[in-house]
């Protein structure tokens, strides 16, 4: 046999290769990064859930990439090992699979939202300040005043722990769902090595139930599993429209009637459009002079229900399963007690150690009393009340339960009452008295409560 003749190496040839090498190297560097953009994961994979992109550019997170959550901040290598793992998503995305509700592919929060924020718990709190307004003619403000309690309280001669009590003891439960609605175990350890388990006594989970459970410890996410994306009930986001100048107080009923529209179902983009022109009509037909006596305001008002509208008309069509059972309420968010259980998937009242120690539940460990005022200005004393040290009454841990009948004593002269420092006791919502506050009477808390 002939032996085949080697073909020589010239140095066109090193040239050639070595354009060859750039090529599919720039080719694979170009494809690394397009995967980890946000186009690729909001139109190329994950067309099956649009809304996430749209409350993705309102949220601060906005300049987070997805793959920064979702994977992880992590070097090159581990990246790619980390996103293997996401394969099956794409493999169910090409043939089909249910709309998901939950990522359950989250990273440790060590990979993803330690790489931003750091562990050691913020040494103070603050005081936040939402503006609020009623479903009336003229739009009636209110301004919510809350001290958030994000270290707690320190006092001489002790102190209380605040949110970032989350941070200092480690926490593991047991979710029965996807959305980790339901927790019917928790087990906490502090830092000096004591463990504590508590149990739902409400529904009591079984022994062996519990020894065979997945016991997950809590992460950043497991409360704010909305940040990268919040997705906000019509109430509150007309409310910040009305705050920031987007919708104008002025216009009457116009809180409640931007709110009955952000509500109302349909199931097309003609459905939607026809609803929003069908407003707009009625709404001119009630107050015909208000596009010539608020020129600019009218604009701002036609262009924020036009686009929320379009938006949620998009929702709705780009989905191609069970399409009118999604809406915002599909999305609980575990960072508070608004609209859904939140912190109180927890901190019920419910949720007992075997001698009967609750998850503390006094409403002022994480934030102060709601002030609750129609001025610019805090009174001085309702502001004084807001973070005051607790007497012992105060410091029971049903005392959230039982303070009625502490505010009443059967026999004041022997007991006193609550009115040595809050003022005469009233009960309600009117906001004119210490005890008659809305914001905490006129609350809704769902999930709250020992049955």
């Amino acid at each position: 046999m002939k032996a085949t003749k080697a073909i020589p190496l010239t140095l066109a040839g090193l040239f050639a290769l070595a354009v060859v090498f750039a090529l599919v190297g720039a080719a694979g560097v170009a494809t690394w990064e397009y995967t980890n953009s946000d186009a690729f994961c909001t139109n190329a994979c994950h067309e099956v859930h649009p809304e996430n992109a749209f409350a993705h550019h309102a949220s601060q997170h906005a300049e987070v990439a997805c793959v920064e959550c979702h994977v992880g901040r992590l070097p090159f290598f581990p990246s790619m090992i980390e996103k293997s793992g996401h394969v099956s998503h794409a493999w169910a995305r090409v043939f089909g699979y249910e709309r998901p509700l939950v990522a359950p592919s989250l990273p440790a929060a060590r990979d993803s939202c330690e790489g931003c924020h750091t562990t050691q718990p913020h040494r103070h709190n603050s005081l936040r300040v939402r503006r609020h307004f009623a479903a009336d003619e003229r739009n009636s403000e209110t301004k919510v005043s809350l001290m958030v309690r994000t270290v707690g309280r320190a006092f001489r001669g002790g102190e209380s722990r605040g949110i970032d009590e989350h941070i200092r003891t480690r926490v593991r439960f047991i979710a029965t769902d996807l959305q980790k609605q339901n927790i019917p175990w928790v087990e906490a350890t502090r830092p000096d090595g004591t463990v504590t388990t508590y149990h739902d006594v409400a529904v009591p989970m079984a022994e062996t139930a519990i020894a065979d459970a997945e016991k997950r410890t809590m992460e950043c996410a497991d409360c704010h599993n909305l940040v990268g994306h919040p997705v906000r009930d019509p109430d509150e986001l007309v409310d910040a429209a009305l705050a920031d100048g987007t919708l104008d107080p002025r216009f009457p009923y116009i809180k409640a009637r931007a709110v009955e529209l952000l509500n109302k179902e349909f199931s097309n983009s003609e459905e939607a459009m026809a609803l929003l022109d069908d407003a707009r009509e009625q709404y001119l037909e009630e107050f015909p002079d208000l596009p010539e006596r608020f020129p600019e305001s009218w604009k701002r008002r036609e262009e924020f229900l036009q686009q929320r509208q379009e938006q949620m008309a998009g929702m709705l069509l780009r989905n191609q399963f069970s399409a009118a059972d999604i809406s915002w309420r599909s999305f609980p968010d575990g960072s508070g007690h608004r609209n859904s259980p939140g912190c109180f998937r927890c901190h019920s009242g419910r949720h007992q150690t075997a001698d009967g120690k609750l998850i503390p539940i006094n409403c002022t460990t994480c934030h102060g009393i709601p002030i609750v005022t129609t001025r610019d200005r805090i009174r001085g004393q309702l502001l004084d009340l807001a973070d005051m040290r607790s007497p012992p009454s105060h410091q029971a841990q049903d005392f959230v339960f039982r303070h009625p009948e502490l505010a009443m004593p059967e026999d004041p002269t022997e007991e006193p009452g609550c009115d040595g420092c809050h003022g005469k006791i009233e009960y309600g919502t009117d906001d004119k008295t210490f005890c008659a506050n809305s914001g905490c009477h006129d609350a809704r808390l769902p999930g709250f409560g020992p049955t």
